[in-house]
């Protein structure tokens, strides 16, 4: 063993004096192995570099790819839901991203998980010698900016977001409108919204600088139709005027200026103005199935009672809410209560609040408040339905309105707060006699509305004189339409004729007057028609329903009236004509015979009244 081993160490003193082993005939082993090392690294550093160029390369490039056909003037919903950002259809759940103009912004909103970029844009040296015909995203005063809009688009494009462009000025609509053109043709495959402030709105003088409505307009249909379109009001927000809101006039003249456009229409609303002014914003979403609404807030934020409200009064496929944090999660949180309160519009439809079986009017409870014992009674026992509160002045004391008959006396306010109180679904119904009982019960609903207590469909009835139907001692129709107005428009009309024009029936130019005078009214009507003078004639109220879709016909009985068999086949003729717009204020006996007729008796009462109208 020893052996061995002294002659493996003479081998190796005989190769070290040999000399080094060399590898190719140049490098040492050691060079060698420091050589492997370092091509090898390199190597590895070339892969790196190389995959990361490709999959920039490839991120920038396949996004656009990636992302199924979708037209620019397309549903903003219907491509959430498309590319996964939404669960159902809802304005609720699509998020935005304001002023996403410089590079900063609009990184930062590429990066975030917003769903929609809001954007301005303004041509570069606006209104100065420097003026130019580039497009550049800014919001006034600034009129130069880190990024134009090419270069905004080809980021965006990249991205799975929404665009909204507000135009700050004329000159830069026609350079942007060609230039989606050209995008468009690589495909932007997502909903694309055009704003702009065409008139003034509430709190704006009349002669503040506008965008030139025709023009803009004009411009979109020539060069680039395929978006929605999102006019506006020109608005102010002052907080010491928190009631000033959007107006009748200022509402219909939108309505006249974008009624012949082809597009979808979103308008732009502030959110402290929608709920006061929400009758005329309401109408104006009735006009059309294209129209729709979108909440935006400047600094102050507005309540979640607020918006609850207008949510709980709209179609939450026509309402997106623009609106900053935490205001919003706490909105989204409330909203999605299910047994919370429903915020009801007090002038809305009473189907909508009820919800009665087959949408059917005469599947809605009537009954009259007579004194607090029956009131309570009710509160307790009904499942909830309408309440006719029929109102006169306190012997003693004219100014506080009480519920006739009452012994002891209930005050109306008393009997308001017990209603509004309860759990249950109801309506108020007011019968009112005198233009004194008017003022004042008008007073108690706009404080109980203001006090945000409010939320049951409300009917404000009294007999009129007009017209063909002037009666003296009777409140006259155009005084009974001001008052309204003027203290608390919030309500359904509900005006009935005079008794002493109705020996003939409800002839035509009883109807014609009435109609007439109601036409240009904004709130919802519902004429009232005395069941036992109806027999009498039908044609009349034939052209009832078809005077405009906010009016319907309330249909009145009481028991001691005449027997049911006079009118029934009158009565029927008119439930033929709109089940939806039709409402009886009978006792049950009376609305269960109704029920209880067969399907097709409707349609021949119709058919068997006009031919003896005839």
């Amino acid at each position: 063993m020893e052996q061995k081993d002294e002659k493996n160490c003479n081998s190796e003193e005989e190769g070290e004096r040999q000399g080094p082993k060399t590898f190719l005939g140049i490098f040492t082993r050691e060079k060698f192995i420091i050589l492997c090392v370092v091509i090898g690294l390199m190597a590895l550093l070339l892969i790196i570099i190389l995959t990361s160029v490709f999959l920039i390369t490839q991120s920038d490039a396949s996004v656009n790819m990636e992302m199924e056909p979708f037209p620019s003037d397309g549903d903003m919903l219907d491509f959430l839901l498309q590319i996964g950002e939404i669960q159902e259809k809802d304005g609720l759940y699509a998020t935005w991203y304001h002023a996403a103009n410089n590079k900063s912004e609009m990184n930062k909103a590429l990066n975030s998980d917003v769903m929609i970029l809001e954007a301005d844009i303004n041509v570069k040296g606006y209104n100065t010698a420097n003026e130019t015909n580039i497009a550049i995203m800014a919001h006034p005063p600034d009129i130069y900016s880190d990024n134009t809009l090419e270069e905004w688009l080809d980021a965006v494009l990249k991205s799975k977001k929404g665009i909204k462009l507000d135009f700050k000025s004329i000159n830069a609509v026609e350079l942007s409108l060609d230039l989606l053109r050209v995008k468009n043709q690589t495909g932007i495959n997502r909903p694309v919204w055009i704003n702009a402030d065409i008139l003034p709105g509430p709190n704006v003088p009349v002669f503040w600088p506008v965008i030139n409505a025709s023009e803009f307009f004009e411009l979109i249909q020539l060069k680039f139709p395929d978006v929605t379109i999102s006019p506006g009001w020109k608005v102010l927000y002052l907080s010491i005027f928190p009631n000033v809101t959007y107006t009748r006039s200022m509402v219909e003249e939108m309505y006249t200026i974008v009624r012949h456009l082809p597009q979808k229409i979103t308008f732009p609303v502030h959110a402290l103005m929608a709920k006061n002014g929400w009758p005329h914003l309401s109408w104006l979403l009735s006009q059309s199935p294209r129209f729709s609404l979108t909440l935006w807030q400047g600094k102050e934020n507005p309540t979640v009672n607020d918006l609850l409200f207008i949510r709980d009064n709209s179609n939450p496929l026509r309402i997106y809410y623009d609106i900053y944090e935490p205001v919003l999660s706490q909105f989204k949180e409330a909203a999605k209560l299910r047994n919370r309160p429903r915020r009801f519009y007090p002038g809305g439809d009473i189907i909508d609040y009820f919800r009665p079986v087959n949408n059917d009017g005469l599947n809605i409870q009537w009954d009259t408040v007579t004194d607090k014992d029956d009131l309570l009674y009710l509160l307790k026992d009904s499942q909830g339905g309408m309440l006719v509160i029929p109102v006169i002045s306190s012997e003693g004391q004219p100014n506080i309105p009480i519920i006739q008959g009452s012994k002891p006396e209930l005050p109306l306010q008393d009997c308001l707060e017990l209603i509004l109180a309860s759990k249950k679904s109801w309506g108020i119904y007011l019968r009112i006699k005198s233009q004194n009982q008017l003022s004042l019960t008008l007073e108690l609903l706009r404080q109980a509305y203001d006090r945000d207590l409010l939320h049951h469909p409300t009917w404000v009835n009294m007999d009129i004189a007009h017209g063909t139907f002037y009666i003296q001692d009777y409140v006259t129709g155009e005084e009974f339409l001001r008052t309204i107005d003027q203290i608390f428009p919030y309500v359904t009309l509900a005006p009935g004729w005079p008794k002493e024009v109705l020996d003939e029936g409800y002839k035509p130019e009883l109807v014609e007057d009435m109609v007439q005078l109601f036409q240009g009214a904004w709130q919802d009507v519902s004429l009232q028609l005395h069941a036992e003078t109806l027999y009498r004639t039908v044609t009349g109220c034939r052209s009832l329903l078809h005077a405009q879709s906010r009016f319907s016909m309330t249909l009145e009985h009481r028991a001691e009236d005449r027997d049911l068999n006079t009118w029934t086949a009158s009565l029927m003729a008119i439930r033929a004509l709109n089940r939806q717009r039709s409402f009886y204020n009978m006792p049950n006996m009376y609305r269960e015979h109704i029920a209880n007729l067969p399907e097709n008796q409707d349609h021949t009462a119709l058919t068997k009244t006009l031919q003896n109208d005839s």
